[in-house]
């Protein structure tokens, strides 16, 4: 399990700061989102008209607006759903950063947001509607962390009760599911759940497995919703200790044992590594 690792211990101002004074990516976002919540806020006429630029619309996608798809989820419709999307991607975000790293999680972050904004497009594509609001990529992050920490305990306000972050996430989506059937509802909804499935996907695709609930029927559904991860592709007997080691297929497999851990490795893997190692005891 990811977070029984050395290097998943949290530490004073995980979050907010990296070794070498470098600011974590999680505090970028939410740089960037204040300021953009700033400038479309408390600026008169020129800020209402920013956020509609801004602002996801079948209609600015049917004219080759395209990117609305990525800035809609940095503008927000009042202080509220910026704080409680911000705390969110602090408090669930700060759980991945460090094994996934900064690129990875931005990937996360954006893939979900565009998958979430993807989908809510696709359902409201006859209709006059603006989708603003970092919730989709907020989900697909509140998903991953469920993913690579299921165990990790939350105590929820009310009531004041612990929750396992596995459980914690299921809740949420199976409200927003059954959050759908509100028409009129300004919540976007299925941005949400689209966030979700980009976590889902992003993660599963990297080697973590969703824990599911005991419900007959859903362990089969989601093993069919997504292929599994692609294994490393260079079959043993093909390779000798005197072949050059590919240093791009080196660092994909180091990354993936911060994230899934030496034991989840196929054969292939652990022969590359052993290749590397033996390579570099010989210099």
């Amino acid at each position: 399990m990811l977070g029984d690792r050395d290097y998943m211990r949290s530490s004073p101002g995980y979050g907010y700061s990296r070794p070498g004074g470098d600011v974590s990516i999680i505090k970028k976002l939410i740089i960037i989102n204040c300021i953009v919540y700033f400038l479309c806020s408390f600026t008169g006429d020129a800020g209402a008209r920013l956020q509609y630029q801004l602002a996801l619309t079948p209609e600015g996608i049917q004219h080759f607006q395209f990117w609305r798809l990525g800035t809609y989820m940095f503008a927000h419709a009042g202080f509220w759903h910026l704080f409680f999307n911000m705390y969110g991607l602090y408090i669930f975000g700060q759980l991945l950063e460090r094994p996934l790293g900064s690129r990875r999680f931005l990937i996360l972050y954006l893939l979900s947001g565009l998958i979430g904004g993807g989908l809510w497009l696709l359902a409201n594509w006859n209709h006059l509607a603006a989708c603003i609001g970092a919730s989709g990529a907020l989900f697909g992050v509140m998903v991953a962390a469920g993913m690579a920490f299921p165990q990790v305990t939350f105590v929820l306000l009310l009531p004041p009760i612990p929750v396992k972050l596995w459980v914690l996430v299921w809740v949420y989506c199976i409200i927003e599911i059954f959050s759908l059937s509100n028409a009129g509802s300004s919540v976007a909804h299925l941005a949400h759940l689209g966030g979700a499935l980009g976590g889902f996907i992003y993660m599963r695709r990297l080697g973590c497995k969703l824990t599911l609930p005991d419900i007959p029927g859903i362990k089969r559904f989601f093993s069919f919703l997504t292929p599994r991860p692609k294994p490393f592709q260079s079959p043993l007997n093909s390779r000798t200790d005197d072949d050059p080691i590919d240093s791009a297929e080196l660092d994909r497999v180091l990354d993936r044992i911060a994230v899934v851990g030496y034991d989840k490795l196929t054969e292939d893997e652990r022969a590359l590594l052993r290749r590397a190692s033996d390579k570099l005891k010989r210099r």
